[in-house]
């Protein structure tokens, strides 16, 4: 009997395995292993960008985007970036994407939400705008629609220069 829930575990195993390769190329499965950004869709990939950002790891969320040097979109990634570095206390809340059905879509409308424990809510939305590379999706704008402001239950207008 115990060498059949064994027998079992290991067929289970396998199935899934072979599964995996059926589904998707071995080049594909290993490179999503080594950089899990590559097999990831649109959606995920902007997840995992605010993410990074969250976790201040702005490095990691550099290699996310590919944006031209000087451009609009590079300065305002600089903002942000600066923004995290300043306010060790801001934490990611959410990220709602705001074109639910466009799930394939390589532009993303997304609104951010973070809190802190000395400020009140901070929101802001993009439009994010993706391409599909050889190393996975990859960000190549970043607008933002509407200016930092701070949302609470005393709204009073004020706004931060990033």
């Amino acid at each position: 009997m115990r060498q059949s829930r064994y027998v079992w575990f290991l067929g289970i195993s396998l199935f899934c395995l072979m599964t995996i390769i059926v589904f998707k190329t071995p080049e594909a499965v290993i490179s999503t292993l080594a950089d899990p950004q590559y097999g990831s869709s649109p959606r995920a990939t902007v997840q995992q960008f605010w993410k990074y950002m969250d976790l201040r790891q702005t490095s990691l969320a550099r290699d996310l985007l590919i944006l031209p040097e000087g451009s609009a979109d590079e300065n305002e990634f600089k903002a942000w970036e600066s923004l995290m570095n300043k306010d060790p206390l801001l934490s990611l809340q959410k990220v709602e994407f705001m074109n639910p059905d466009a799930e394939g879509s390589q532009e993303v409308i997304v609104r951010v939400v973070w809190t802190s424990s000395v400020e009140k809510e901070l929101q802001t939305m993009f439009a994010m705008s993706l391409a599909q590379t050889e190393n996975g999706w990859k960000i190549q704008g970043i607008k933002r629609i509407n200016d930092l402001s701070y949302i609470g239950g005393d709204h009073d207008g004020r706004s931060i220069q990033t």
